[in-house]
């Protein structure tokens, strides 16, 4: 159904991106844009006029209501004691509906905040510190991973630091997307972040300087002689079209088995986590979509196609930070058998966010669908098992979850 299919965007239309990810780059993760006719603010929220009993009798049940909510506006501006701009009304107004869909992930953001989400969905990160971040179950910011190269990977910032205030403001309460367009700015500006570092129960403070680096999709290599190893870092377009040609490489210099490292991955692009899996299997159901659009009940199925590589020995790694389009992918292989699963239970977010432009440029988030994995099931709050569980300790200087792996390519391999 074209309801979750890509488009591209053309000319000033109403941008709509459906999210499969459960954090950011400090940019974001995304699937797919859409082009879609919604009403203008102009259009709902007119300017104040008077209306005849007879025009207003013509109208249609959805626009009496929305007249009802343009007349508050109107009113509540001219003559409520406390004093409202109708801007702070209709941003009131949509607040308010969002806040009715009992929806955690739903959000409001103003046209500044929207338009920094929407430049950190880039393969190029300009003006950000090189930090992937996540809302943890307690609704704090997280540090996942610190990207190489990067503003912060000069700096002391580990991946389970909590990060509590930005340029001095507690950030508590806020949307990640919230948090991240406050982080990013111009090049070579600088941001203050506070962090709680929960390993040594101690708040520090650093000052970061914004810069411009590489967000990488994967690295490749062979390990151990034979063992194609893949760190896939975030689903992006056209990471598995590139995965592909490296692993040809790699099976060409005599790899007999793959290691697919998914742990730290928060998601990202759903048709590249569908490519990703078709590479593996020829047959059988990769992910169910189910959710709504244009007031009906839709869902799409992605079958397998016939994969490229049928025969050789796959592992993949999960931990607590894998998240979204990489459980999609984690558990399609794991459901139709063709891979084993090592590590610890994944994050559990089974759900699908879309983002709304709106017409004054600022924008709206809410859930519009749950994915299934081919069992049926949904992981959403519950996360996938591994097949063979192992606890990394962070004190330990070993990745026993990867040598783990590498104990299980290599049986398979024999």
């Amino acid at each position: 159904m074209k309801n979750f299919k890509a488009l591209k965007i053309t000319g000033i239309v109403i941008c709509i991106i459906l999210i499969f990810a459960a954090g950011f780059w400090l940019g974001l993760d995304f699937t797919y844009k859409f082009n879609i006719n919604l009403p203008k603010a102009d259009q709902i929220f007119s300017k104040a006029g008077s209306s005849s009993s007879s025009s207003i009798s013509n109208n249609s049940e959805n626009e009496l209501s929305i007249k009802a909510l343009e007349q508050t506006i109107n009113s509540v501006s001219k003559e409520a004691l406390t004093p409202k701009t109708r801007e702070e009304l209709v941003v009131a107004a949509i607040k308010g509906i969002l806040g009715s869909l009992d929806d955690k992930h739903a959000d409001y953001f103003t046209k500044e905040q929207y338009a920094g989400i929407m430049e950190s969905y880039q393969g190029i990160m300009s003006g950000g510190i090189g930090v992937i971040v996540t809302m943890n179950d307690k609704k704090e910011v997280e540090v996942v991973k610190v990207i190489k190269d990067s503003p912060s990977s000069k700096l002391d910032i580990r991946q389970g630091d909590l990060i509590k205030k930005v340029d001095g403001t507690d950030i508590s309460g806020m949307a990640l997307e919230e948090v991240v367009s406050k982080i990013k700015g111009p090049v070579d500006t600088k941001v203050s972040l506070t962090l709680f570092r929960q390993s040594e129960n101690k708040t520090f403070s650093l000052t970061i300087t914004r810069g411009t680096f590489s967000i990488p999709n994967f690295t490749a290599e062979m390990i151990d002689g034979n063992i194609a190893y893949v760190q896939y870092f975030e689903f992006q377009e056209g990471g598995a079209q590139q995965l592909e040609k490296e692993l040809d490489a790699l099976i060409n210099q005599g790899a007999k088995g793959v290691i697919l490292d998914l742990r730290n991955n928060l998601g990202g692009v759903l048709d590249d986590a569908v490519y990703l899996c078709n590479l593996f299997l020829n047959n059988g159901t990769i992910v169910t979509v189910k959710g709504r659009s244009e007031g009906k009940d839709n869902f799409e199925e992605f079958k397998a196609k016939e994969g490229k590589y049928l025969n050789i020995p796959l592992v993949v790694l999960i931990n607590g930070y894998s998240a979204s389009a990489s459980e999609l992918a984690a558990g399609a292989l794991k459901d139709n058998k063709r891979a084993i699963l090592v590590g610890e239970k994944s994050y559990g977010k089974g759900t699908v966010q879309i983002l709304h432009i709106l017409a004054d440029g600022s924008g709206i988030k809410y859930t519009t669908a749950k994915y299934y994995l081919p069992s049926g099931i949904s992981i959403d709050g519950i996360g996938i098992t591994p097949d063979i569980s192992v606890k990394l300790d962070a004190q330990s200087k070993s990745d026993v979850q990867k040598e783990r792996a590498i104990e299980e390519i290599k049986k398979l391999m024999k």
